[in-house]
């Protein structure tokens, strides 16, 4: 049969009796888990000096010492510096509770009466007690690193923020120049196209459309990240709001062979939204939806009142495309998230559109949320207040306030 390692593991015993020292060594000397070796000393200021030097994995420790008693070598151990933390266990013939006390609370890891030793009890304090430093170290070296960790990831974090914060203000502008050049040449200004070279410059301008709306996009997340996206809510119809973005995509729509339609109670209160946001977050879901539908398929604006919370209005855009795989609905709204298929994005763009909808909906005091079955379609809903809900609380504050 072979024999099991034993850890090897040095102790450290301070003590004047050199009596006590033997029996301690030979208490320890059969331990059935560590393979002990021994420093000794019989003064606490050696002891102290070859916890510097040696970082022993023990300390036993007497309480009465011809130069320090006990309670001032744990005092003085705690105050070293560079010296990893030791296991101390406090060994003396005084048997006082009060001296138990004052032993713990200055940091020794174990306390045994002298009268009380014995070859069980001490090998089961060098165990209890290095076990514990031990894992208590490693704990401690976890947190350590997942402290680093953070930092490191939370300084990457905004390194990303700043650079596509800058990539998009540094851009924005030539790409207006390129643009409205490609507008001043189709408009005929500089002179006569053919079809050809009519037909390249509309692809260039869409192009820079697109650049446009990702760079917006950019700093429309930077925003968010900051705590400075704002919403300014005013007093509007929704229906509006949702006729315009949906005539805005009806030319995309229908290059594409999908049918765009809207169904809007003709009943709805005023709400309570900044128009352009909203205005903002529809032509995100509508685009969207009319990415991922395929010709022959419909995607339909619907707005109502919410029948789960009165206060607000409910407005849902669905299509009849792929659909959302089930594990990938709980980060459709995540910042830089894109639907995958085989570990590949389905569609371009940056992310960003669903995450920032999300925000604006959010600071509107509303809610956004997905419904999806694979291959048959999704449903993107969002509520944003009624203004008479929202006038009414502002009234009832006021009047709490009066009082």
């Amino acid at each position: 049969m072979i024999a099991e390692t034993k850890t090897p593991v040095q102790v450290l015993i301070v003590d004047d009796n050199p009596v006590d020292r033997e029996i301690y060594q030979r208490f320890l000397m059969a331990h059935p888990q560590y393979a002990c070796s021994f420093l000794e000393t019989e003064l606490g200021m050696q002891g102290l000096a070859l916890c510097r030097t040696a970082h022993p994995d023990c300390v036993l420790l007497d309480y009465q010492l011809p130069d320090l008693d006990g309670l001032e070598f744990l005092a003085q151990l705690a105050d070293e510096q560079g010296v990893t933390s030791i296991p101390v266990i406090m060994l003396t013939g005084r048997g006082s509770e009060i001296v138990v006390a004052e032993a713990m609370r200055s940091g020794a890891a174990d306390y045994i009466p002298k009268e009380a030793v014995s070859r069980e009890s001490l090998e089961r304090a060098l165990v209890n007690v290095i076990e514990k430093y031990r894992l208590r170290a490693a704990v401690e070296e976890q947190r350590r690193q997942l402290e680093q960790t953070n930092a490191d990831l939370l300084h990457k974090n905004k390194e990303i923020h700043s650079f596509y914060h800058m990539l998009s203000h540094e851009l924005k502008t030539p790409l207006t120049v390129v643009r409205e050049f490609v507008a001043i040449v189709l408009d005929g200004l500089v002179g006569p196209l053919n079809e050809t070279q009519r037909e390249y410059l509309h692809l260039a301008k869409e192009s820079c459309d697109q650049m446009a709306l990702g760079f917006n996009d950019l700093l429309d997340a930077t925003r968010i990240d900051t705590g400075k996206l704002r919403v300014t809510p005013h007093r509007t119809g929704i229906a509006d709001v949702v006729q315009q973005s949906v005539i805005a995509m009806t030319p995309q729509a229908q290059d594409e062979g999908i049918r765009l339609q809207h169904d809007i109670d003709p009943d709805l209160p005023e709400v309570l939204i900044d128009e352009k946001r909203i205005a903002q977050v529809l032509a995100n879901l509508l685009s969207n939806a009319l990415k991922f539908t395929p010709a022959g398929g419909e995607v339909l604006v619907r707005v109502s009142d919410d029948p789960q919370r009165s206060a607000y209005v409910l407005v849902s855009v669905r299509d009849t495309g792929r659909g959302i795989e089930p594990e990938q609905l709980s980060y459709i709204f995540d910042r830089l998230y894109q639907v995958r298929s085989d570990d590949t994005a389905i569609a371009g763009g940056l992310g960003l559109g669903l995450h920032i909808c999300h925000e604006v909906v959010r600071l509107h005091g509303g809610e956004i949320w997905v419904e999806s079955t694979p291959g048959k379609g999704s449903t993107f809903f969002f509520t944003v207040p009624k203004y008479e809900t929202c006038s009414t609380s502002v009234t009832r504050e006021r009047e709490e306030i009066a009082l």
